[in-house]
């Protein structure tokens, strides 16, 4: 049984991600990748927050890891799959 998240129109969240345009979800889904730490350590400095920067940090390379792999994917139907 799969579980998924849907918006009150229906749609699916992977959906909305896919939709971003190739060069856009790889520049954002990266960005995220290489500033989010950086950002989430200066919360920690601010605030004690503690488990919460786990998770917080857990979700947005989760999302971040989904935008590069809809890029990629995007790229290789674009490409064809010719070996």
């Amino acid at each position: 049984m799969v579980c998924t998240k849907t918006n009150e129109k229906g749609e699916k969240m992977l959906d909305k991600i896919k939709s971003f345009p190739e060069k856009s979800a790889f520049v954002i889904g990266f960005s995220l990748i290489l500033f989010s730490p950086i950002l989430l350590f200066l919360l920690s400095l601010l605030a004690s927050v503690g488990k919460w920067i786990v998770i917080i940090q857990a979700i947005i390379l989760g999302i971040a890891i989904l935008l590069i792999l809809s890029a990629a994917d995007k790229r290789y139907a674009r490409k064809g799959n010719t070996k």
